[in-house]
């Protein structure tokens, strides 16, 4: 995996990190890297593929997707066809008697990647294969002896439980190297999402991709297309730039990405967002009129705190499926919100996601398409134009309008396609998804109003599009 365009580097206060050699335009790609070594989710094992991480398609809203060929020995792995099958069989191969082995339980989704990683050494030591890596996984950083006494609890009941998955006989002679692949893992694993990147499906380590450094604004952004991950260029980077990735939610206020940053990453963010903040840094604790502060100084720590609760107890009601008392919540906390803070504050735009979810379940587009729009004008204050969160955001916006039958739906999608062009590309199925919509709303948008209002029926009876956007059916 030679680096092209690139080079590691020293960066100050950062250490290892990666840099342009030469100039890349918006939405080029930068790296194109293959897992070095991945696993399926438990709870996603028998939905997709566990080799090239795709999940079967139905041919219509009315077919069942075909179903994964079953690995015929552990019953566990599941691949698309047998050449899925047969390249994934070297690496499989230890994994499957480690799964029969511990049956009928099953061993953690970290457990399982870093024996992946363990038995890929054993095979590159006993082949004597020589592997051209940008970096060695023992070199990841692990931060082991920066957690807290509870954190390290937790690793070594992992380590000494590994044995039993990988058998005693085969563990080292010493148990540091398992405990820096488990740090490495917890620090370095970058996230699987299915096609169309709405759920997380499994996880893998990519050496180049971990070398990218973190920045609360980032030049860079890393994508999955199946297996593979894509790192992407958000605007123009000049040679010798440093080229950087978000490890979190790009959502989140300065203290809350410093919090999870440190809890997760254990390093203290010191980019020029969090140093001296933006404009749009500012949007997401804005209130809808500074005076409100004169007249009533408690106003924004109260919605503050019914916020938070509210959005807490909207939570516990979402577990008990109970959706009209959700809307309802939803509902009351907006209300009470839209008299104090902005639509781009991080804690109204958690409650607006909560109304368009919960409509959308509820069968009423109208209104999930009103919250939507709110949403979406408000992730456009607080992110840069490109960026990955407001083009899938406003895809989402694009299906409500879509299933409502609004004229806007054509223009929302074509902004959308836009965007996820950019940090997709246009070989992705999330843009070939926004296209194919696009060709939808162009189509119907020929049809006369008569035909259009029967086309609206049968998509609100048939709940068609509302999974892409509403609440999980589980």
């Amino acid at each position: 995996m030679p680096l092209q365009g690139i080079e590691v580097v020293d960066v100050a206060g950062k250490g290892r990190g990666l840099c342009a050699t030469q100039e890349y335009r918006t939405g080029q790609v930068v790296i194109r890297s293959r897992p070095y070594e991945h696993v399926i989710f438990n709870e996603q094992a028998d939905k997709v593929c566990h080799h090239c991480v795709r999940q079967p398609i139905s041919k219509g809203p009315t077919h069942t997707p075909p179903p994964l060929l079953k690995c015929g020995s552990c019953k566990f792995a599941r691949y698309c066809n047998k050449d899925c099958q047969k390249a994934a069989w070297e690496a499989h191969k230890p994994e499957c008697a480690a799964i029969k082995r511990v049956f009928p339980n099953k061993a953690s989704d970290q457990t399982r990647l870093v024996a992946r990683l363990f038995w890929r050494k054993q095979r590159v030591a006993e082949n004597k294969i020589q592997e051209d890596l940008p970096i060695l996984v023992e070199e990841l950083e692990s931060h082991v002896k920066q957690r807290t006494k509870e954190e390290k609890e937790q690793l070594d009941n992992r380590v000494f439980s590994f044995g039993d998955y990988v058998t005693y006989e085969a563990m080292p002679e010493s148990d540091e190297v398992i405990y820096q692949w488990f740090g490495a893992v917890d620090c370095n694993a970058i996230s699987l999402n299915d096609q169309r990147g709405l759920s997380v499906v499994g996880v893998g380590i990519f050496l180049d991709v971990a070398l990218l450094n973190h920045d609360c604004n980032p030049n860079c952004v890393a994508v999955n297309n199946g297996a593979k991950v894509e790192v992407r260029s958000l605007r123009p980077i000049k040679p010798q730039e440093e080229l950087c990735i978000s490890y979190i939610d790009p959502i989140d206020t300065t203290p809350g990405r410093q919090e999870k940053l440190k809890n997760q990453y254990y390093f203290d963010c010191k980019c020029e967002e969090c140093e001296n903040g933006s404009e749009r840094e500012a949007m997401k604790s804005a209130l809808l009129d500074e005076n409100i502060l004169k007249e009533k100084p408690e106003a924004e720590n109260y919605i503050i705190k019914m916020s938070t609760e509210a959005l807490k107890r909207m939570e516990n009601t979402k577990k008990s499926r109970n959706f009209e008392r959700l809307y309802n919540q939803a509902l009351g906390a907006l209300k009470q919100q839209d008299s104090v803070i902005a639509d781009s504050h991080v804690l109204k735009i958690a409650v607006l996601n909560q109304c368009v979810e919960v409509s959308s379940f509820l069968r009423r587009p109208d209104d999930s398409c009103m919250y939507a729009r709110r949403v979406a004008d408000a992730y456009e204050k607080i992110l840069p134009a490109i960026h990955p969160v407001l083009g899938m955001y406003l895809m989402r916006l694009g299906v409500l309008q879509w299933q409502t039958q609004m004229k806007e739906a054509f223009e929302t999608l074509g902004r959308a396609a836009g965007i996820i062009s950019k940090t997709h590309g246009d070989g992705h199925p999330l843009f070939l998804d926004i296209v194919d919509l696009m060709r939808q709303c162009h189509h119907e948008m020929q049809m006369s109003p008569e035909v259009q209002t029967k086309m609206k029926a049968v998509r609100k009876e048939a709940n068609l599009g509302i999974g892409k956007v509403g609440l999980p059916s589980n």
